[in-house]
């Protein structure tokens, strides 16, 4: 049976970790145990921790942004540099892929005029063309989102997969890696998003009819589900 691995990144009493696993267990379609950030006493995991699974996930942080001077949040930069050098399928989502982008020595901001939640349309480049992964998608298609900071500069290594009208870099694959990130969330729904924006209500002040609308069209919704699949496809690739 594959073995898939949530790194955590919220506090440790965050009813959300339990979500977040349950989200990435239904989109991979495999069991996910989650590794609490709080729960490691010298920092990160050992590679060889890591190396013991078929599949590795980051997910957000809900109150948290990659700018809090945290202990976690610079482990959390070193375990995904550490994921960049093993051959196990990885996906850096949200606060993980703009961590990851930092970690590469891309740039990050905090802009709260370009924060995304809900249903976003994306668009694939030549690069997520010829992806593994992003060239299943339509030329265009939808996701759900969560964020206000968001990466500006990406690091000369990563090659660009998506973008979007508001924020342009919204998805990279570390060459010679088995490592995706995205801005978006392809392991949620929409009511997922609703249910994380409800939680996290003070950090991001959006108003109930926000939250109703975040379905977005008709067509979004099968968009989102064709975007999930890419996750249960990246484990496949380890079999």
């Amino acid at each position: 049976m594959p073995r898939a691995l949530l790194i955590a990144l919220r506090d440790a009493d965050d009813p959300m970790i339990a979500h977040e696993r349950a989200c990435f267990a239904r989109r991979a379609e495999l069991d996910v145990s989650a590794l609490d950030v709080h729960a490691m006493p010298d920092g990160v995991p050992s590679r060889i921790q890591l190396a013991g699974y078929d599949a590795i996930f980051f997910g957000g942080s809900g109150a948290y942004s990659v700018f809090d001077d945290v202990r976690w949040i610079h482990d959390s930069r070193a375990l995904l540099l550490e994921a960049c050098g093993l051959d196990v399928p990885t996906w850096a989502s949200c606060f993980g892929f703009q961590s990851l982008a930092l970690a590469l020595g891309g740039r990050v901001v905090h802009d709260a005029s370009r924060m995304e939640t809900g249903a976003t349309c994306m668009q694939l480049t030549p690069a997520g063309k010829e992806d593994p992964l992003f060239s299943k998608l339509p030329d265009h298609f939808w996701v759900q989102q969560g964020h206000h900071d968001h990466v500006t500069d990406l690091p000369e290594s990563v090659g660009l997969l998506a973008t979007g009208e508001v924020v342009h870099a919204q998805a990279f694959r570390v060459p010679g890696t088995n490592v995706w990130a995205s801005q978006f969330h392809p392991e949620l729904t929409a009511d997922d998003v609703a249910m994380r924006l409800r939680f996290y209500g003070q950090n991001y002040d959006v108003s109930d009819d926000a939250i109703a609308k975040l379905a977005g069209p008709e067509d979004s919704a099968a968009s989102e589900t064709a975007v999930g699949a890419m996750l249960a496809r990246m484990v496949r690739r380890a079999f």
